[in-house]
């Protein structure tokens, strides 16, 4: 117990809860980025609900999708750490395989013809899948900082558990990337990568640990809690861009089936899979890699200003240059450009910590899943509004449910560049303003992670103290 104590003062991270915790993205892959994946085009495009039912349905979802947040991480804080012996590992361990349960209610349908079967399908399957990841996915979320509180061992988790997803889900999505998730080779699959994702989060929760000094910190009530989150000008900036980056995440993934079909038109014969997964993958990690770099000379701050703001300026150019046909192959190299400069995502949960942090210095107690909760509540409505945006152009320039590349008129590409390029430069420089203002930075983060350091070392001595009273009683 003092040899774990006295280590854990380095605020470096074990190989063991490094890596423990980075196994976590491997089932965070195969779950939730192939729901992001397919479930649009599976509802939308193969069994074709109508716009009306989906829209409806996304409004539903938005809901469910927000308040579902903290009500999990008030849960998970106030859970009996004397009782269950974790107020966080527990979920992982015993929610993870209702999660991959409720994974595979999605691509088992429950009518193929009959709309209002498939609207309440969409819905069910859709919540029910929802409310698990969040429970699982915050408590894995959280586990991080609770671990440490060095920025760079943040960061370097948060890349490796990145890499490690990476390396397991971009063959899976290759292979599964031109599927028809309506086809039985799919639904094995799916089944196949739900058993999987029950072993890796069992391992997680094997391999990871919550710090002996926080499981003493006071619990506050549901009304304190979120009150804080709103008494928080950290908190409530970065609400801004993390709305934005959830809003481009759903842009980016759940309508990859036309970006295919774009890239299929201005470059035919190509893999246009494969080259879009090496640059949105092998690209996309070297920006990473790159502001990680910088992190230490520029800061959070100015390296998410800096490099957002030539990736705004890229994805409008790009947009402008490609509305005339002669120049829509140039797609690709601003894609490039677009994916390395919007690098800077790796930041994104690592800088929601610092809120976090900044908020144990003035109470006393670390309230990762409240923090985390609300910060969903007030984002991931972003998660429904980029499909519903999306759905509505696509239906306004003509585009056809289910239709292959001959039979989608041009007006239809127009509405694919729009939301690819145009909606998302427009949202990336709304997120850069909350940056602007974003305060934890310079002198201000420095003075903060002093107090922090003092305060667990404060945390870790009373500890300590009280084990060498029960062993001196004993």
């Amino acid at each position: 117990m003092v040899i774990e104590m006295e280590s854990a003062g380095l605020e470096k991270l074990s190989r063991r809860n490094l890596w423990g915790w980075a196994l976590g993205s491997i089932p965070t892959g195969l779950l939730a980025y192939i729901f992001s994946l397919k479930y649009v085009e599976y509802f939308y495009n193969n069994l074709a609900l109508a716009p009306l039912y989906f829209i409806i349905g996304q409004a539903i979802y938005l809901v469910v999708n927000a308040v579902n947040d903290p009500l999990a991480g008030q849960l998970s804080d106030r859970t009996s750490r004397k009782r269950w012996g974790s107020r966080r590992l527990i979920y992982i361990k015993y929610g993870g395989p209702i999660w991959a349960w409720t994974f595979l209610l999605v691509w088992f349908p429950w009518s193929f013809n009959n709309q209002i079967v498939i609207f309440i399908h969409y819905v069910v399957s859709l919540c029910a899948f929802d409310t698990m990841l969040t429970i699982v996915l915050l408590v894995w979320l959280a586990v991080l900082p609770e671990m440490t509180m060095d920025i760079d061992e943040r960061n370097k988790a948060q890349f490796i558990a990145g890499v490690m997803g990476t390396i397991v889900v971009l063959p899976v999505f290759i292979v599964i990337a031109a599927m028809r998730p309506d086809s039985e080779g799919f639904r094995f699959l799916m089944i196949l990568f739900a058993v999987i994702s029950m072993v890796f989060l069992e391992l997680t929760a094997h391999f990871c640990h919550e710090r002996p000094e926080f499981q003493s910190d006071r619990v506050y009530s549901l009304k304190e809690s979120v009150k804080a989150t709103f008494k928080s000008k950290t908190f409530l900036v970065y609400v801004g861009f993390y709305f934005c980056q959830n809003f481009l995440s759903t842009l980016g993934l759940s309508y990859f089936f036309i970006y295919m079909l774009l890239l299929q038109k201005v470059t035919p014969g190509l893999n246009v899979v494969l080259f879009f997964f090496v640059i949105y993958f092998i690209v996309g990690y070297a920006g990473n890699i790159v502001c990680m770099k910088l992190q230490r000379k520029w800061g959070l701050r100015r390296i998410i200003l800096r490099f957002g703001v030539v990736r705004v300026v890229g994805s409008i150019v790009l947009f402008l240059i490609i509305l005339v046909p002669i120049f829509e192959p140039l797609i690709w190299y601003g894609l490039v450009v677009v994916t390395f400069f919007g690098g800077y995502g790796i930041f994104q949960i690592p800088m929601q910590y610092l809120a976090i942090d900044e908020d144990e210095i003035l109470c006393g107690s670390r309230r990762e899943g409240m923090f985390i909760g609300v910060m969903a509540l007030l984002t991931k409505p972003a998660n429904s509004l980029g499909p519903i945006i999306a759905t509505m152009i696509l239906t306004t320039f003509g585009y056809i449910q289910g239709g292959a590349l001959a039979v989608q008129p041009e007006s239809a590409f127009l509405g694919i560049k729009i939301i690819w390029l145009l909606v998302s430069g427009i949202v990336a420089s709304l997120g850069l303003v909350s940056i602007y203002y974003y305060p934890l930075h310079g002198e201000k983060l420095d003075e903060m992670q002093r107090k922090l350091t003092e305060l667990h070392k404060r945390k870790r001595e009373a500890v300590l103290g009280q084990v060498q009273s029960a062993k001196g009683s004993s």
